[in-house]
């Protein structure tokens, strides 16, 4: 049955590491980017966040999480016939409740589509999502649920202020495929053609007002012990109609996990690779999303895109921008991840007052 969300989640529960089924990094001598571009399944072993902190109740969920991932678990010795009949029912529920529309976009591991809630013609967007291509969460009794429905039920949880984080309203596990249903907003626009439209980049005063709303997102997810992992011009979302100044709201946790700022991991998902992760196949979350915020900031200032084929080295920051933002990409893009400003640093320097 589809999950409204809309109840708070309960107290967290201790000692649970987020399992994720991870995706194969790249074979010995293989270039990553090459990799990355085929897009094809990545399989792999359930990974822990390497760390030298305590951890113990950081990557954590809510109890209500696992209570509803009972209603969602396939049971191995129900059989065949049972999960098709479980299946079925899911995709009726989802088809009495839902009109789904025109596709508004796709990637290597699903796609998405416009449509409405015929209950009130709420707009919703509708994303499919390939079942072996999805991450998976895992509670300290066995439940698995997808992890980008796990990291969302927790992001539910905003109650006191409008979310940077587009809403779940609704999914539905079936047998081939994972269903969310999400907020729409609109009009809104991804932050790729919203550059695009302005005529290829922003000026500096321009950027500042997206970017200080995306240094505060990213400062709310670590706050929550969220790792994007994926922080891109594709995946923030401008709205144009509410307010005088656009509104940016992150979308696709597909790659997220649950991580705290200091937690370090070997097999890297997401799209811009960090230095480190070349040079010590290593990555944390924090030094990780300060990098890729320098890299949305990049394709806001540059006709150039912030490609992984243009290593940081061979990267020129136009002489052209203010002393103050020449050193706040200075401070996105420090090789040694311990240089980078921390994100709470990132959002009090000056260039973003």
């Amino acid at each position: 049955m589809g999950i409204v969300v809309g109840k708070l989640v309960k107290a967290l529960e201790e000692e649970i590491f987020p399992r994720v089924v991870k995706r194969k990094i790249t074979e010995d001598h293989e270039n990553p980017q090459e990799k990355r571009r085929r897009l094809d399944p990545i399989p792999c072993d359930n990974e822990l966040p390497s760390t030298s902190g305590n951890t113990e109740c950081r990557n954590t969920l809510e109890a209500a999480v696992s209570e509803r991932s009972t209603k969602r678990k396939v049971v191995a010795d129900d059989g065949p016939v049972e999960t098709k009949k479980r299946t079925l029912d899911q995709s009726a529920m989802f088809k009495a409740k839902y009109q789904e529309q025109e596709k508004l976009g796709e990637g290597g591991y699903g796609c998405v589509f416009a449509g409405n809630r015929k209950a009130d013609n709420l707009n919703v967007a509708i994303k499919h999502i390939a079942k072996d291509h999805t991450l998976k969460y895992e509670d300290n009794i066995g439940k698995q649920i997808p992890m980008e429905v796990a990291v969302m039920l927790k992001l539910a949880t905003e109650t006191e202020r409008p979310s940077a984080p587009i809403n779940l309203l609704d999914w539905y596990d079936l047998d081939q495929e994972l269903i969310l249903v999400l907020e729409r907003p609109m009009p809104a626009i991804d932050l790729h053609h919203y550059i695009k439209a302005k005529g290829g980049y922003l000026k500096e005063k321009d950027a500042k007002v997206i970017l200080r709303q995306v240094v505060d997102a990213a400062i709310d997810l670590q706050q929550r012990h969220i790792f994007h992992r994926d922080i891109k011009v594709e995946n923030l979302l401008i709205e144009t109609g509410i307010e005088k100044k656009p509104r940016v709201r992150v979308i696709d946790f597909g790659l997220s996990c649950f991580g705290a700022e200091g937690d370090a991991f070997q097999n890297f998902q997401g799209t811009h690779f960090p230095p480190e992760w070349y040079n010590q196949k290593e990555y944390k979350a924090g030094p990780t999303t300060v990098y890729q915020i320098g890299g949305v900031l990049y394709d806001m200032l540059h006709q150039q895109s912030f490609g992984q084929e243009i290593l940081y080295l061979q990267r020129r920051i136009n002489w052209a921008f203010s002393e103050n933002c020449r050193d706040f990409f200075k401070s996105c893009f420090q090789t040694d991840p311990d240089r980078r400003l921390t994100l709470q640093q990132l959002r009090n320097h000056l260039w973003l007052r």
